[in-house]
């Protein structure tokens, strides 16, 4: 295999990983019975003669019988909950009362709000972040309770968060560097003054940038690209999470970004003379920006703080769906097309030619194509989705996996389309 060609493949990567993370080798024993008897036909019971077995090599079963530790871990680490005010999370069936439920010790005591109560009791409980805290106290899950560790040593993990998550995310920051609060406005204090959101204690203590190195990037890039291309950069901040304030990121910039949106709605409403006022262009440019993160899965509704065009200018928009299909360079596909059929075998020709003929009589149909791999079934579907594109029909590319989407022009995972929920059953794991 030509690692340096192959390995640039997403799927070339997976490939090899699959066997470094597949665990111990596994092999299957067949017990046979030798007779020099007269051969006789028995009835065989594979489930008696079968046994599923591991090898183990010398130095494992050496380990073994040495009895040897085959995992530990040290120093204990303690996993540290934490949620905003009134959101604690709650477990419970769908045949439990919720009164009940509510009533429950975990609900009213858990081990973050345990720990501010703590700070309230014990001096040096107050000299000790979140974080540090297992460190001097240990937690007590039948008392739901904090008390002074008396042996043993243990350092906390607060669990990550990403920074889609909103509040949650700057709760978590700022737990890394205050000590002793003991309510959730404490949290919020900084200098004497509380804020209404962690995200402006963040500011206030220095924990987050002030995204100028994301607004000279803007405005840099403003002096040799079209504004298409700067509202393409605006939405890749947005999809990568990188900006602190993207609200702060749009005021300052969105002069450049709406680059480019007057004359294109001249053009398209066919009227030179046209004027917009400020608030239209923003509305029409923050359109722009949603066109482009809708089609990379993502929405302005991810980003709170941003403002979001009107109702009535998303209504008198096309379908997106239909939008983006109808989106291809015609031109170049009937050249892209008449590459491929050209290419097409005996065997795909007859294959090609059954299915544009229903396509073109409206018979509509299920067609399945069969074979092993490298027999050319991802040429003959580029074929026909080129050949119905370029006629300016509509191809909707659904395989059955992410790695074959990347194989076919406009391809999408039938979750990625039509939005279909992952269904994820607890008991699995």
């Amino acid at each position: 295999m030509n690692y340096s060609k192959n390995f640039k493949q997403v799927s070339s990567i997976k490939y090899p990983f699959k066997y470094i993370n597949k665990g111990l080798d596994r092999a299957t024993v067949a017990i046979v019975e030798n007779s020099n008897d007269e051969v006789t036909i028995n009835v065989v019971d594979e489930i008696k003669q079968y046994y599923d077995c591991r090898y183990l090599s010398a130095y494992k079963a050496s380990w073994r019988i040495f009895g040897y530790d085959v995992h530990y871990k040290t120093p204990f680490v303690l996993r540290l909950p934490f949620h905003l005010p009134g959101q604690q999370q709650v477990v419970f069936g769908a045949e439990d009362d919720i009164e009940n439920v509510l009533n429950r010790p975990s609900v009213a005591f858990s081990m973050f709000l345990s720990w501010m109560n703590c700070n309230q009791i014990y001096q040096e409980a107050r000299e000790l972040t979140y974080v540090e805290f297992p460190t001097k106290f240990v937690w007590k899950l039948e008392e739901r309770c904090w008390d002074r560790r008396k042996k043993g040593f243990s350092i906390g993990r607060i669990h990550s968060v990403s920074p889609t998550v909103g509040e949650a995310c700057y709760l978590r920051i700022i737990l890394n560097k205050v000590k002793g609060p003991k309510s959730f406005e404490d949290i919020r204090n900084v200098n004497g003054k509380t804020f209404l959101t962690f995200r402006d204690a963040c500011y206030a203590l220095g924990l987050l940038d002030d995204d100028k190195e994301y607004i000279d990037a803007i405005e840099e890039a403003n002096l040799t690209v079209s504004g298409f291309y700067l509202r393409f950069l605006f939405a890749t901040m947005l999809i990568s999470n990188s900006l602190s304030r993207p609200e702060f990121v749009w005021e300052k910039t969105w002069q450049y970004l709406a680059d480019g949106i007057l004359y294109n709605q001249r053009i398209s409403l066919k009227s030179p003379d046209l004027s917009l006022n400020e608030e239209q262009v923003k509305n029409l440019t923050l359109f722009e920006i949603e066109k482009i993160l809708l089609h990379n899965n993502s929405t302005l509704r991810n980003f709170t703080t941003l403002p979001y065009p009107n109702n009535d200018c998303l209504e008198s928009s096309n379908n997106r769906l239909i939008a983006e299909e109808m989106d291809y360079n015609h031109h170049n596909l009937r050249d892209e097309f008449q590459t491929l059929v050209t290419a097409l075998t005996n065997e795909q020709r007859g294959v090609y030619n059954e299915i544009m003929t229903a396509v073109e009589k409206n018979n509509g149909g299920v067609f399945f194509v069969y074979g092993h791999g490298e027999i050319g079934k991802t040429f003959l579907w580029k074929t026909l989705a080129a050949s119905i594109r370029s006629k300016g029909e509509i191809v909707l590319n659904i395989p059955s996996s992410g790695i074959a989407s990347l194989l076919l022009t406009g391809g999408r995972t039938a979750h990625s389309r039509f939005q279909i929920p992952f269904i994820i059953n607890e008991d699995s794991f």
